[in-house]
């Protein structure tokens, strides 16, 4: 009885902490104020963007943040096959 507990505490910490730490664009938006840098809040979610000021993650490219030509537009992650792999959306 007792591990079956345990594993419930586990599995509760872990989705609490998951929906705590998830991404700006995940969440719903009402101004682009809500979406923290993730880009602009279109149709109610973050990530979209107009230019490159708009992401906190690669430059604006199709409307959507996280498009890169090289690692130095990731802020911090990697740029593979165009997309940074810090990007959220």
């Amino acid at each position: 009885m007792n591990q079956r507990i345990r594993v419930a505490a586990v599995v509760a910490f872990g989705l609490s902490l998951g929906i705590a730490l998830s991404p700006a664009d995940a969440a719903s938006c009402g101004s682009d104020a809500d979406c923290a840098g993730f880009g602009k809040c279109s149709s109610g979610k973050c990530g979209a963007c107009g230019s490159d000021s708009d992401c906190n993650v690669g430059k604006c490219s199709s409307g959507k943040c996280g498009a890169c030509g090289s690692d130095s537009d990731c802020r911090g992650g990697r740029c593979s096959s165009g997309r940074c792999s810090n990007a959220t959306n």
